[in-house]
Formats: structure tokens, sequence, C-alpha cells
């Protein structure tokens, strides 16, 4: 049965490359497609659980793949795992991909984006399936990654408006903050058992003779990590407020993305290591306190939405919420009921929202009843007007994050543009040049002499990605600063640790024809479109959609997204950071965070949005 595991995975990405064969115009054969792809998958797995229940009387499989790279004690490998936990979580996923992709036909039909709506719903299923069925934590991130771009791509779905186009970039932002995070989380993890653990060994912890007791500080530390990464994926508190932004797509991805199965990722993430936590009583109490706070927050703010499928959104935090609150008592069973039921719930309502609200729109303004004054008066009333306005406003936490999040990042890149010169840059990158021609020849110094210079090629990759950040006058040089971020990047490890050379040509053979590209790409729409600044969204992917789809190939390539050697190069990179280098861990971490976020910034403000030109149709502001 072990080999039969990684079925699921192959089926989701045939089904995904088939996927591109028909003409955009051709629906009935793309949705031909997805239905019967996606019915295979079901089929399959429930013959395959049938057999795992009576058969194998549920005992946990783990299958192991092969392994893509392997450096010191460090292994990198593609692994599969199949338990409860994933049962539950596959079977929901495989009816509902059903469901929507049946109910998809009839919902986009004749929409211009129907292909790509269809490619985009078939490479959601690819992560979300790879996280669920993920063996070890490097394969449940390959699934993150992709779960993480596919929420932008849909999210901003109706690409020549301004709000889809602004809310997908804040959202993938966030997704990228977790990413990082997760990427954090597994180095310590490494750093406490020494090699990379899969899931079969967490799940036997006990077993294997790990003592927990004496590692408790490094535990609660991974613990947090891990719940952080938890809350951003499935909108805790303090980050719930980007679920109602990602409603800008069609209704049919936020049912099957917000309502029911992407955002309760974080929780299934916390019930595949629960083993690693639920001794420490510290770590339950953080989970079951912040649980009830967003099942509180999320309800009052779900009674005051003026949208319906922003009230939806809200009354799903809340109960996720709960589900948090259940999984800190230990109750993993009624967590899993709780999110099957939740999750059917929202897919259904969120469907018939549209038509809900048809119906109903008559209702409300013929059965109007004036809110009595008394209900506003004395003391209790006051604090209910007080809590009215703070839901209203949704607790100001997109605010908070702004301000707390990515500003003071801002605020240090933007002195830094006027140094953002052609002359700069090339000093820059002669000073790299030299840096590893001096590594190539002196191969055998020792690597001690060379730590303090990890540090300062670090620093300089961070303030390149700043600038970045913070460019408006060129996208081009924004470009080129993340580029040369990244060769900072490799010089620092190579620095921090014995020099590789294999290592480094994996690393830059994504990075630099990534580059190359994305360069050429804007070079073209500097000439074709006069295209210089990044002040505002420009849509010019309405006229030039390949240049567009090409440079988002390459953004994602310079960011490490599992196409390209450079992911396998993110892996290496945190394997090679020290467990005492912590000030190094913490740049290198803001740095991967700001890369993908500048790059996808880029491609937003050259591509997405309202078209410029005003020969042009104007779309609405939003979907």
């Amino acid at each position: 049965m072990n080999s039969y595991v990684s079925v699921f995975i192959i089926i989701p990405i045939l089904v995904l490359i088939t996927s591109f064969i028909p003409q955009k115009n051709q629906e009935k054969k793309l949705f031909l497609i997805a239905f019967i792809g996606l019915s295979v998958q079901l089929a399959s797995f429930i013959a395959f659980n049938i057999h795992w229940i009576f058969i194998d009387l549920g005992r946990p499989i783990f299958s192991p793949i092969f392994t893509y790279y392997r450096a010191d004690n460090a292994s990198f490998s593609i692994d599969f795992y199949y338990d409860k936990f994933t049962a539950v979580y596959a079977l929901i996923t495989s009816i509902l991909g059903v469901l929507i992709s049946i109910f998809s036909r009839y919902y986009m039909h004749r929409d211009p984006g129907f292909k790509r709506f269809y490619s985009n719903i078939l490479f959601f299923f690819l992560g979300i399936n790879t996280v669920i069925f993920a063996g070890n934590f490097e394969t449940l991130f390959i699934g993150w990654e992709i779960l993480g771009i596919s929420s932008f791509l849909l999210i901003g779905f109706y690409r020549e408006r301004y709000l889809p186009a602004k809310n997908a970039l804040k959202v993938v932002s966030l997704f990228r903050l977790a990413d990082v995070l997760l990427l954090v989380a597994l180095w310590f993890c490494h750093q406490l058992f020494e090699k990379n653990i899969n899931f079969q060994e967490m799940a036997n912890l006990k077993m294997a003779g790990f003592e927990m007791k004496n590692n408790q500080n490094l535990i609660t530390i991974i613990s947090i990590l891990f719940l952080l990464v938890a809350y951003i994926k499935s909108a805790q508190f303090p980050f719930s407020s980007w679920l109602p932004r990602a409603m800008e797509g069609p209704t049919t991805s936020s049912a099957i993305f917000y309502g029911s199965l992407s955002v309760h990722i974080g929780l299934y993430l916390m019930l595949r290591i629960s083993p690693f936590w639920e001794e420490n009583v510290f770590v339950r109490a953080i989970i079951i306190s912040f649980g009830l706070l967003t099942a509180i927050f999320a309800t009052f703010t779900a009674y005051v939405q003026s949208s319906v499928k922003t009230q939806i959104g809200y009354a799903s935090i809340a109960q996720i919420g709960l589900m948090f609150v259940e999984i800190g008592f230990g109750f993993y069973n009624l967590a899993l009921i709780h999110f099957v039921g939740n999750a059917l719930l929202r897919s259904y309502q969120l469907l018939v929202s549209p038509s809900v609200l048809h119906y109903l729109i008559h209702h409300q303004f013929f059965n109007f009843i004036k809110p009595s004054d008394e209900k506003y008066e004395g003391t209790w009333g006051k604090l209910r007007t007080t809590i009215f306005m703070l839901s209203i406003k949704e607790w100001n936490l997109d605010r908070f994050q702004f301000y707390v999040l990515w500003n003071p990042f801002k605020v240090m890149g933007r002195p830094l543009t006027k140094y953002n010169k052609p002359g700069t840059l090339l000093f820059i990158l002669l000073l790299i040049l030299g840096s590893f021609v001096y590594l190539f020849l002196k191969v055998d110094a020792q690597i001690g002499d060379r730590h303090s210079f990890s540090y300062l090629f670090i620093l300089l990759a961070l303030l390149l990605v700043l600038v970045s950040f913070s460019e408006r006058n060129s996208a081009k040089m924004a470009w080129l600063n993340l580029v040369l971020a990244q060769c900072c990047i490799v010089l620092t490890v190579s620095l921090n640790h014995s020099f590789d050379l294999t290592e480094i040509l994996i690393y830059m053979s994504g990075v630099i024809p990534a580059g190359i590209v994305g360069f050429i790409c804007l070079q073209n729409m500097s000439k074709t479109e006069q295209v210089t600044g990044l002040h505002s969204f420009m849509g010019h992917i309405y006229e030039h959609p390949k240049t567009g789809l090409v440079f988002l190939v390459a953004c994602l390539c310079l960011a490490g997204f599992p196409i390209t050697p450079t992911f396998i190069g993110l892996d290496i990179v945190f394997a090679h950071i020290h467990h005492n280098q912590f000030g190094l861990l913490i740049l290198m971490s803001l740095s991967f965070v700001f890369i993908e976020i500048a790059a996808l910034r880029i491609y937003s403000r050259v591509f997405l949005g309202q078209h410029i030109k005003v020969t042009h149709e104007m779309a609405f502001k939003h979907s």
C-alpha cells in the first residue's frame, strides 16, 4: 500500500498538465478534464480508504519516494504519510473538488478567464494534496508554497480591477511571512533533532526515547513558530483581516479556498505536529486563549458586516477559533468532525450566497425596523456602541498589520532609494564577483575568519531587498536589486560554510536565468509602453498577457518557488546556518520574506489593475 499513496499526487499533476491543452474557448473540454480527473481522484481515494481501514486496520503509512539532495547530516527528500488526519482532509478535499468543478462550469460560463480559472483551481488542488499527504516538512513546504501562489492568482483573478490586484498582493505578503516562519521553525527542528525529521518519527517521539523535558525551551520556541504559521494561514487573531480581502476572487474559489479548505490548513498543521507540543502546558494555554479570542472577535465582526461573503468569512474564522480551542484541550477527533461540518457548510453558504442575496434584497428594503434609541443609552449602551464601531472597523487589524509588519521596513528602505543608481549596483556587482573569485582561490581558508564577512553580505542583501521593496521610480532598478540580493545570500552562505561550487551552481541556476528573463521583460515593457516607475497599478497584462505570464514565472523562480533549483537552495541555505547564529538567521529570514513580496509587487504594479490607457473601458474598482 505504501507505493499507492503517491498516486494522489500524480493524478493532480497529470490533470493540471492536461488542462493546458484545450483552447481558452473550449469550455466543455476544460470542464471534462477537471471533472474526470477529480472524480478519478475521489474514486481512487475511496477504494484506497476501504482497503486501509479493513485490511490495514487504519495503521499509519509512511512512503519515502526519493531524496533530491543530501548535505552533511541533512537530507532533503520527498516523502508521503497517511493517517486519520490525512484521510479526513483528503476526503473533504476530493468531494468538494468534484462539486466545485461542476458548479464552476455554469458559474464561470463565457467568462474570458474560464481556462485560467480552472488551471488555478487545479493548481490549488495539487498544492493542498501535497500538504495533506506530505510525509516530512520539506514536502509539506512545497505544497505550502503552491497554496500561497494559487491564492495570489485566484484573489487577483479579475486582474483588470484595482482592489483584486491590491488585495492579492496584501494577502500573499502575509502568506510569505508564514512561509519563512515555517522555514525558521524547520531550522530550529534541525537543531533539536540534529537531522530532518519526518512525520512518522514525530508521531513516535516517545517510543523513540526522545526526551522532551530536557528541551522544553527549544520545543516552546518551535511550537510558537508553528502556531504563528497556523494562525496566519487560518486567519486567526490578529491576522484575521486578510480573509475578507481574499473574497475578491470568484465565488467558487472563495468557497473552496477561504470557506472550506485552505483556511483550515493551519489547523491541519497543528494536528500534524501535535505529539510535539501536546505535553507543553504553556503552548496549549496560548492555543486555547487565542482560539477563544478569535471566536469572540470574529463573531462580533460578522454580525455587523454588510457583505454576505464577509459575514460568512468571519463566521468561518470564529468556528476555526473554536477548533483551535478543541485541539488545545486535546479533543482531536472532535476538531476533525467540526472541520468537516464547517467546511461543508461554508462552501454551501458561499455558493448560494448570490442567490440568497437576490431573493432577500426586497425583504431588506420593505421590512426595515428602526432600532430603538434606548439600546444606545447608559453604560451598557455605550459599551455596545463601542463594540459595534470597532467591529465595523474590523478592530483596525488591517492598519495594525501595516504599521507593525510592513511600514517600518518601508521607512528603512525609502531613504536608501536615492542611492539606487546604476553606478552603485555596478560597484556591488564587482564586489560580489571579487568575493567569489577570492573564495574560489582561497577555498582552504579558515571558516572562522570569514564569519564576520558573512554578516556583512547578508546585511547588504537585506538592504538591497528593502530598497527594491520601497522603490517607485524605476521597475528595472528594483528588479536588479533583487537579483544582486540573491547573489549576496549565496555569498553569505559560502563565507559562513565550507565553499561548495555544486551548491552555488544549484542555487544560481535558478536565480541568474530568472533575473535575465525578468529584466528582458521589463526592458520590453519600457520600450513598448514606456513603463518606468512603480507609482501605481498600470494593467498592462490587458495588452501583454504573454509577457506578463513570463515575468510572473521569472518572479517565482527568483523567489525560490518549487519549479526551480533555487527552491533546493533555500533548504541548503538554512541548513548551513549554525546553531548559535541567531542574528544571521533573522537577517536571512527577513531577506527571504521581502524578496518574494518585492518581486510580486513589481509584477502587480506593471501588469495588474486598471489599464492606464483611457482608450480602454474602465473596469469596476472591485468585483
